[in-house]
């Protein structure tokens, strides 16, 4: 907003829904509480507060009917229950049916001989060791908790230095908790191949490139050009099919603005 820009590259949205805690520091456990920090925030949205947001939704009469339904009639329009409406709709957003989906579920001819290398070099590279489960975002956790790991975890390399990857210090600025510098919640890689940048900064303009810098500064590898290929390959089966949306008619204001 007003031409300023974030120091954190936006998390995708989709599938944001199977993620126990919010953000890259994790400082939002629920959907519902991540839906407000943008409202707010000067570089976003910029809002002096919730309820400023808010008065000007209540402002537009064709909204009271939507709210009257999902919540009832007795005062629905709230911070809350927009909030609440925002995570139910992002909990829609989920990708599922890959090539990687159809292959675990019995069609072996799903994923190509490329992306089948990329699938066993992304477990022996030691990659599943933090991108595992459904979402390849780590184990199950309870809500609000989130999965962090530390980036980079070796930064004796020029990686570190040629993206910028201990300026920001993550978690800490959260929980002003030494143990959590550098901490990071694990991301999502379904989809990755169409989420770039990468990394918490969006330092890195390519998904190879982002294989590499990952194998040196989190595993201390130096992957063979056919290595990055092949996990790039397997990356890509990871892409989902995307839920067909219907455009919304917004309720209008006829001849009138609601910013004041």
């Amino acid at each position: 907003v007003h031409g300023q820009t974030g120091g954190r590259s936006a998390p995708t949205v989709w599938n944001s829904g199977f993620s126990s805690a919010q953000f890259w520091d994790g400082r939002a456990v629920s959907l519902e509480e991540q839906a407000k920090g943008p409202v707010t925030n000067p570089i976003e949205m910029g809002m002096g507060e919730l309820e400023e947001a808010m008065n000007r939704v209540r402002d537009i009469p064709g909204y009271k009917a939507y709210f009257e339904k999902a919540f009832g009639t007795d005062n629905p329009m709230t911070v809350e229950n927009a909030a609440k409406a925002v995570a139910a709709y992002e909990r829609t957003l989920i990708t599922p049916n890959s090539a990687y989906d159809r292959y675990v579920k019995g069609d072996k001819k799903a994923l190509s001989e490329q992306q089948l290398r990329g699938m066993n070099s992304f477990a022996s590279v030691g990659c599943t060791a933090c991108h595992s489960g459904a979402a390849f975002n780590g184990p199950a956790m309870s809500p609000g908790s989130g999965f962090f790991m530390k980036f980079p975890t070796f930064t004796d390399n020029d990686y570190v230095k040629q993206y910028n990857l201990t300026e920001d210090t993550g978690r800490f600025t959260v929980t002003k908790n030494d143990a959590d510098k550098h901490m990071w919640k694990v991301p999502t890689v379904r989809n990755a191949a169409l989420t770039a940048p990468y990394f918490h900064n969006g330092s890195v303009a390519t998904l190879d490139e982002a294989v590499r810098v990952m194998a040196k500064v989190q595993l201390n590898q130096d992957l063979t050009d056919g290595q990055v290929a092949d996990i790039v390959a397997f990356l890509s089966a990871l892409t989902g099919e995307f839920p067909e949306q219907s455009m919304p008619h917004l309720p209008p204001t006829p001849g009138r603005s609601i910013i004041k």
